[in-house]
């Protein structure tokens, strides 16, 4: 059962709910019951394409599956299966990227050698 199935169950509010488990110290358990679900997703997936392989489900069916489930468990743990995606700029070597200040002059040359490089005008 979902949590807001539970919830809607015994008549409470989602966020009530997660406030009283912070109160009452249950942040660890819960956040063990998210990483649960969230795995529990990734096997019925790999479940999902065995059975798409052995053609006891079609294609289609195992295709909506395995992304529902994804999504679901981007949801339950974002910072594991999630799809954010992050970019770090380094300068030389790996190292930090150095700034210097450009007069206006110095600039207009930076970008028109920087043009000419990929071929713009």
């Amino acid at each position: 059962m979902s949590e807001n199935g539970a919830c809607l169950e015994v008549g409470i509010h989602r966020n009530t709910f997660r406030s009283a488990a912070l109160r009452h110290r249950a942040a660890d358990a819960y956040a063990r019951g998210l990483t649960a679900l969230a795995h529990d997703q990734i096997v019925k997936m790999e479940e999902a394409i065995a059975d798409a392989r052995s053609k006891e489900i079609g294609a289609d069916v195992a295709r909506l599956e395995v992304d529902t489930r994804k999504w679901f468990a981007s949801k339950f743990l974002p910072k594991q299966y999630g799809d954010k995606v992050t970019t770090e700029l380094t300068g030389p070597e790996g190292g930090p990227i150095k700034y210097q200040n450009m007069t206006p002059e110095t600039l207009d040359a930076e970008i028109a050698r920087l043009q000419a490089l990929v071929g713009k005008p």
